[in-house]
């Protein structure tokens, strides 16, 4: 079975930043997706207190086409070197793709001490909408249907002072049993899982119409994306718009959904989401 025409992307290949990649589909699928389970938040001011009550808002905003590379000869698309099984893995059958459903779930249980990641995927075709995912994120888009994290508790508010109004970095702890989980996950751990599936994550990639060779450059395109995202240490000021904010800065206004997710979360999470992803993007480029 296969994932929905509705579910996925606008059918071209991913292009990285400036020759950069990134992805997920284990944990990193995770990590990043995680991150886009949260969503984006909508807001409904109160009406006489200071500090307003949001409902949380779920705006897909745009991402801006990558430039066309116009030179005579393209760059070849940088790949993820192939790593050989060690011997002791040998006695490990790589199911079929729609079969894989069970061992895809017990490995990504193993890649936390708490064994809860798995409990944030769906049960069935785990590759599948682990890999959609992946295509989402690597544009910056965050495909909630494709994973069950749970989203953040308590209201979102926001500091008005007169007709100015920002976030409130009190909101940003809201987010801190999410930046756990994606810091737990061993590094090591999953680079292994992405390289003992990478053939049916290759096909899950086919299946979506892209060269499955290319999975390399949305993995990597993911990761890009949460690397590029700016890091916001001062309070963000917002705009109001019916009953919606908006953010004031146009640049921020302009992210991708991802991006803007990361700075809902604040400074110190994206950091170390930041940090995590680097690590994977690394790890997966090293020879």
């Amino acid at each position: 079975m296969q994932i929905s025409s509705e579910d996925r992307t606008v059918n071209h290949p991913p292009q990285g930043s400036g020759g950069q990649f990134s992805g997920k589909w284990i944990a990193l699928l995770i990590a990043l997706g995680l991150l886009g389970g949260l969503g984006y938040y909508v807001l409904n001011p109160s009406e006489t207190t200071s500090i307003e009550q949001l409902s949380e808002p779920q705006v897909i905003g745009q991402i801006e086409p990558a430039e066309t590379d116009t030179t005579p000869q393209p760059k070849p698309n940088p790949e993820i070197p192939q790593q050989a099984q060690p011997a002791a893995e040998t006695a490990f059958v790589l199911p079929s793709l729609d079969n894989s459903d069970l061992d895809a779930s017990k490995q990504l249980t193993g890649l936390t001490t708490d064994k809860k990641l798995a409990e944030w995927f769906h049960v069935e075709h785990v590759v599948r909408r682990g890999v959609t995912l992946i295509d989402g994120l690597s544009r910056g888009l965050l495909l909630n249907k494709m994973h069950k994290a749970p989203g953040p508790k308590g209201a979102f508010v926001v500091i008005k002072e007169g007709n100015k109004i920002w976030v409130d970095p009190a909101n940003y702890q809201r987010y801190t049993y999410l930046t756990k989980m994606i810091e737990s996950i061993d590094s090591n751990k999953l680079i292994n899982l992405f390289h003992l599936f990478r053939p049916l994550l290759e096909e899950a990639y086919g299946e979506l119409g892209y060269p499955a060779k290319d999975f390399d450059n949305a993995i990597i395109a993911a990761l890009d994306q949460v690397l590029a995202t700016p890091v916001q240490t001062m309070p963000i000021a917002l705009t109001q718009e019916s009953v919606r904010y908006k953010y004031a800065d146009p640049t921020l206004e302009a992210l991708p959904p991802l991006q803007k997710q990361l700075l809902r979360m604040g400074p110190e999470n994206t950091r170390i989401i930041q940090s995590k992803a680097q690590i994977l993007r690394e790890a997966l480029l090293r020879q």
